[in-house]
């Protein structure tokens, strides 16, 4: 994506931010993932948190590629790509988040 200004840049980090899953969300997310799972629903549960993991997975890796990008000219399409962010946080520990996770359904 190319800015035509600053402005357009920061508004899109701003946007950016706005995606993350506010803690009012977490908990409802936590509640209806809870629910599924004393329905017997385990599967769905499963699909919901891996959804909801992903996204919180991407959107925290589009804020970084765009915090990394933002002041360069030129772009590495190779290693500056959101695969390739959301690839790294997931291999490297950091201080995501996760309270809304049920740990019955992540792996082992």
């Amino acid at each position: 994506m190319i800015f035509d200004s600053p402005r357009e840049e920061m508004a899109q980090v701003d946007h950016l931010k706005d995606m993350a899953l506010t803690a009012g969300s977490q908990r409802e997310l936590k509640s209806l993932v809870v629910a599924l799972l004393m329905l017997g629903k385990e599967e769905t549960a499963r699909k919901l948190q891996q959804v909801a993991d992903t996204f919180q997975l991407s959107q925290e890796a589009a804020m970084q590629l765009t915090e990394d990008t933002i002041a360069s000219m030129t772009i590495d399409e190779n290693t500056e790509t959101l695969e390739h962010y959301m690839k790294k946080l997931r291999e490297t520990p950091h201080p995501r988040v996760l309270s809304w996770q049920s740990k019955v359904l992540l792996p082992p």
